[in-house]
């Protein structure tokens, strides 16, 4: 088996989730973002709403919902897109390693003349080629709705909002597969990531009612992807190196470990 074929076969054989998680995440961003204009018509009544409710504005992140910035970055990138695309590459993180061995499909790979640290490595890539997929996608529905919705936001904008809600996904993607290469237990990679996707989302919103916990938002993905306000200042060069470190980190760490133990039969 040639070494590119991991890779693109990955990819052929996962291209129906592709797909449909493409097609998931294009629906949620364009039925919320449509929701922009009628929610502009009633900006003193959500204005006036938010400012009765602040601990609990501040909790869930809504910021100034009378503008297309404020809206967007509370609903399509402050909760639903990011939630969706971990989801989804959790799923996809935990089938590249731990779901194929427990099914026995890695083993048939290793029986050819290909490493192990092969093997993770273009798994690796092709989770961060699915996270970019499910990003792009976002930025295209935006960018095509834009103008009809009077969004106003610079494609740019737009752009680095995407790529930071993609690179949550892609840490948490990559946390699946992490553990299921270090582990070999899909219910361990799943579990694990989904685990600590919930605590870094809780960080880093319910988080900050409480003083003592703030410690947390520092931990959180979603932290340095959301709060540097990617859709109003654009992209924050030193919050996004974080957000690819992590990922790095992980895999590096998994494909030393899978290199050293023992794959289940």
């Amino acid at each position: 088996m040639p070494v590119r074929d991991i890779f693109g076969k990955f990819l052929m054989d996962s291209r129906r989730g592709i797909i449909g998680w493409m097609i998931g995440v294009a629906a949620v961003t364009a039925l919320y973002s449509s929701f922009w204009p009628s929610m502009e018509n009633t900006s003193e009544a959500m204005g006036a709403f938010v400012e009765q409710m602040p601990q609990l504005a501040q909790a869930m992140g809504w910021g100034d919902l009378s503008t297309a910035e404020g809206y967007l970055g509370a609903t399509v990138f402050g909760l639903l897109t990011p939630i969706l695309i971990s989801i989804a590459a959790i799923a996809f993180g935990t089938r590249a390693v731990a779901g194929e061995e427990e099914e026995g499909a890695l083993e048939l790979i290793l029986t050819h003349p290909v490493s192990r640290y092969r093997v993770v490595v273009q798994r690796f890539a092709a989770l961060a080629v699915f996270t970019a997929l499910l990003g792009a996608t976002i930025w295209v529905v935006l960018a095509a709705l834009g103008p009809a919705l009077d969004l106003g936001i610079p494609l740019a904008k737009l752009a680095a909002a995407a790529l930071a809600t993609a690179l949550i996904g892609f840490c948490y993607g990559t946390l699946a597969l992490a553990v299921g290469a270090v582990t070999g237990r899909r219910t361990h990679a799943i579990a694990g990531a989904a685990v600590l996707a919930v605590v870094g989302y809780l960080g880093n919103t319910f988080a900050l009612q409480q003083e003592q916990l703030e410690w947390m938002r520092f931990l959180s993905p979603f932290y340095y992807a959301l709060d540097p306000e990617p859709l109003v200042n654009g992209g924050d060069p030193g919050y996004t190196a974080v957000l690819v470190a992590v990922p790095l980190v992980l895999a590096a760490a998994a494909t030393a470990r899978f290199a050293r133990r023992d794959v289940l039969v």
